[in-house]
C-alpha cells in the first residue's frame, strides 16, 4: 500500500454544475473521500502522527469542502475574476444601474464574474448565450465561472422585478450590460474598475426602463401601481 498524505486533498476538490445553476461545493462524493481518509488513518497507525491530529485534519477538509463559494461552472473555472455590480442608488424611485456596464474579454479566456447585489431585494442575473440564469439574494456575490467560447457582443441582463418593500408600488427596473468577446487582447478596450457609474444609466430601455430586451418574456408579476410595462 502507498503512503498516504493527509496534505493529498485532490479526491475533495470541489465540484462545479454544468447545468447553469449554482451548486454547493459539498458533494456526496466528497464526504465519502473524507470518510475513506478517516477510516484509513484508523486502520493504519503511524507512530509520526497521533490519530486525533489525522482525525483533525479530515475534520478540517470536510469544513473547507463545505464552505466553498457558490459558482455556476460553465467551463473551465479560474482566470481572471471580473468584479461586477448591481446598485440601488434610490430605493424607493426604483433606480438601480450594472457597474461596470462593458466587460472586454478575448475568445477562449476563462472568467469568472463575481457579481455583486446591492439591491434591497433578490435580482436574477442571466447571460443567456452562456446559459447563465440564477437569482442573486440580496447583499450578496454570486461567482459564475464561464469560458469566452465564441465571438461577438452579448448582453447581461437583469430583467424586470417586482417591488420593494420602501419603493411604494413601483417596480424594480430592467438592467443591462455588455459583455465583448474579442479576437485577439489589441482588440480589448480597457474598462476602469474604479468608480460607481452613473445612476439609471443601463436601463434596458430608457424611454421605459420596466421593459425587457427581446428574447425576455415582458414582467407579469405584481404590479400595484398599474406601471406601463
Amino acid at each position: 500500500m502507498g503512503a498516504f498524505s493527509p496534505f493529498d486533498i485532490r479526491p475533495f476538490r470541489a465540484r462545479k454544475s454544468s447545468r447553469g445553476s449554482s451548486s454547493t461545493s459539498l458533494t456526496t462524493e466528497s464526504i465519502k473521500s473524507v470518510l475513506e481518509t478517516i477510516r484509513r488513518v484508523f486502520r493504519d497507525r503511524r507512530p509520526a502522527i497521533g490519530r486525533k491530529v489525522w482525525l483533525i485534519i479530515a475534520v478540517l477538509i470536510v469544513a473547507a469542502v463545505s464552505a466553498g463559494e457558490y459558482e455556476v461552472g460553465l467551463g473551465s473555472s479560474g482566470g481572471t475574476t471580473i468584479d461586477l455590480h448591481i446598485y440601488e442608488d434610490d430605493p424607493i424611485n426604483q433606480i438601480d444601474h450594472f457597474y461596470p456596464d462593458r466587460i472586454y474579454v478575448v475568445l477562449g479566456q476563462n472568467i469568472t464574474l463575481a457579481v455583486q447585489n446591492g439591491d434591497d431585494q433578490s435580482r436574477p442575473f442571466t447571460l443567456l448565450p452562456f446559459n447563465i440564469n440564477v437569482t442573486i439574494t440580496s447583499g450578496t456575490t454570486q461567482r459564475i465561472s464561464l469560458q469566452a467560447d465564441k465571438l461577438g457582443n452579448f448582453s447581461y441582463v437583469t430583467p424586470t422585478g417586482p417591488p420593494s418593500q420602501v419603493s411604494q408600488g413601483r417596480l424594480d427596473p430592467c438592467l443591462i450590460g455588455y459583455l465583448y468577446v474579442v479576437q485577439s487582447p489589441s482588440d480589448i478596450s480597457t474598462t476602469s474598475s474604479s468608480g460607481h457609474g452613473a445612476p439609471g444609466s443601463t436601463w434596458c430601455n430608457p424611454s421605459n426602463p420596466l421593459q425587457n430586451p427581446p428574447g425576455y418574456p415582458p414582467y407579469s408579476g405584481p404590479n400595484p401601481d398599474n406601471e406601463t410595462l
